[in-house]
C-alpha cells in the first residue's frame, strides 16, 4: 500500500484488562537502563537509551507512558507515548526543534492532557526536541555545536551532537510512525504569518497542510529538515508555524493545537470534534524566497508580515554603530511578506524576510 496516499492501520492488539492499563504506566522492560522518578520531570519517567525507542513505539500499550530518552552523552529528551485501547495510526507531534519558539512547546504541552479513551492508535508527543537549546535560549541553533538541528537532517550517528539527535530523531521515532506534525514559531528575534509547510510533490502531506487549516500552505524541496526526514521513511510530514517573538500568544497556541485536532480528527486518531479551518481554502504559495543581509548591523524594516511588496521594492535597511546606512534590503520577487527578522540585529547572510508567490 503507497503510505502516501493512504495512512496504514496498525494489526488490533488484545484489549484484554484495558480499564488497569488506561493509566500513566512506568513498567520495566528488558534492557531498560532505570525506572524512577525524576524529580525535575515531577513524575514517573522510563529511561530508554539511544535504540530502545523505536521498539517501544511499537509495543506500546494502552496508557500514558513518559520516557526520557537519551539520544546522546548528558542530552535529555522528553516523549510521552498515548496508546488507545482501539487499533489505529500512529501520528507523532513533535516541537521544540528550535528552543526558543515558546508558543509551538505550549501547543506541545496541551496536547499531553488528551486521554488513551478518546484515542484510535498512537498518540507519540515530543514536546521540547532541542532541550540545551530552551535551557540557554538560543536562536535557530544547538548550544552544542552552534548548528540548526532542522538543517541537519537526516543526521549522523558519529557527527556532532546536533547531527547525532537528528539522527536519533529520525531512525527511533520518525521511522516508526504513519504521520508527522512539528510545530514551530517565529524565533525569539522573528515576526511572522501562520502557516504550514510540506514537501513539493508530497500529495498526502500536502492533504495534511489542507486540513492544518492556516490560509497560506508553502511547498518547499525541504532538505534537512525534520519533515524529509519524515519522508525518507514515507511518512507524510508538515510543519505548522504561528506566534513567536519569544512571546507567549495564547491566540497562536490556540491555532496550533486546533491544527492539530484537525489533522488528528481526519486521521480517525480521535473524534473529538476539531474546531472549523479558518478558511474554506487554503492557498498554496509554490514557492517561498527568503531576502538575505549582505552586512551586519541595525536592521531597520519597513515591511509589515502579511503585506503585499513588489519585486525589487525595499524591506528595509542596514546600518551601522555610527548611524550610517549601509545596506538596503530588497524584495527578490513579487509576493507576500510571510516572516521578518523583528530584532534590531541583524549577521551578514541571515535573511531577513521571506516572500512568498
Amino acid at each position: 500500500m503507497d503510505r502516501r496516499r493512504s495512512i496504514r492501520k496498525r494489526p488490533d492488539r488484545p484489549d484484554r484488562r484495558v480499564g488497569e492499563r488506561l493509566q500513566t504506566t512506568c513498567r520495566r522492560l528488558p534492557h531498560d537502563r532505570t525506572c524512577g522518578k525524576d524529580r525535575s520531570m515531577n513524575g514517573w519517567l522510563r529511561e530508554v537509551g539511544q535504540d530502545t525507542m523505536r521498539r517501544l513505539i511499537d509495543r506500546a500499550e494502552p496508557g500514558v507512558t513518559r520516557y526520557v530518552a537519551r539520544p546522546i552523552k548528558d542530552y535529555q529528551l522528553p516523549l510521552i507515548v498515548i496508546r488507545g485501547s482501539r487499533d489505529g495510526p500512529r501520528v507523532c507531534v513533535s516541537a521544540g526543534v528550535h528552543g526558543s519558539e515558546y508558543c509551538a512547546i505550549e501547543a506541545a504541552q496541551r496536547l499531553l492532557a488528551m486521554s488513551p479513551m478518546e484515542i484510535r492508535g498512537t498518540l507519540v508527543v515530543a514536546p521540547l526536541v532541542n532541550t540545551p537549546g530552551f535551557s540557554k535560549r538560543s536562536v535557530y541553533t544547538s548550544p552544542l555545536d552552534d548548528k540548526n538541528l532542522n538543517r541537519v537532517f537526516p543526521g549522523d550517528p558519529v557527527g556532532t551532537p546536533t547531527e547525532q539527535v537528528a539522527h536519533w530523531f529520525a531512525n527511533e521515532v520518525l521511522s516508526q510512525v504513519d504521520a508527522y506534525i512539528d510545530l514551530h514559531c517565529g524565533d525569539l528575534n522573528e515576526a511572522l504569518e501562520p502557516f504550514t509547510l510540506f514537501r513539493e510533490g508530497d500529495g498526502e502531506a500536502e492533504r495534511l497542510a489542507r486540513v492544518f487549516g492556516f490560509p497560506v500552505a508553502i511547498a518547499s524541496p525541504a532538505t534537512g529538515m525534520t519533515i524529509s526526514a519524515a519522508a525518507a521513511f514515507g511518512v507524510p510530514a508538515i510543519i505548522a508555524e504561528a506566534g513567536g517573538g519569544g512571546r507567549y500568544d495564547s491566540e497562536a497556541v490556540d491555532r496550533l493545537v486546533d491544527g492539530v485536532q484537525r489533522v488528528l480528527q481526519e486521521l480517525q486518531v480521535t473524534e473529538r470534534r476539531a474546531p472549523q479551518r479558518e478558511h474554506d481554502n487554503t492557498i498554496n504559495i509554490l514557492r517561498c524566497v527568503g531576502a538575505v543581509a549582505d552586512v551586519g548591523g541595525l536592521w531597520y524594516p519597513n515591511c509589515s508580515v502579511g503585506s503585499f511588496v513588489e519585486a525589487n521594492s525595499g524591506l528595509g535597511c542596514i546600518r551601522n554603530l555610527y548611524g550610517d546606512d549601509v545596506a538596503s534590503v530588497t524584495a527578490p520577487v513579487a509576493g507576500k511578506v510571510m516572516f521578518h527578522i523583528s530584532s534590531l540585529a541583524v549577521n551578514p547572510g541571515e535573511t531577513v524576510a521571506g516572500i512568498c508567490f
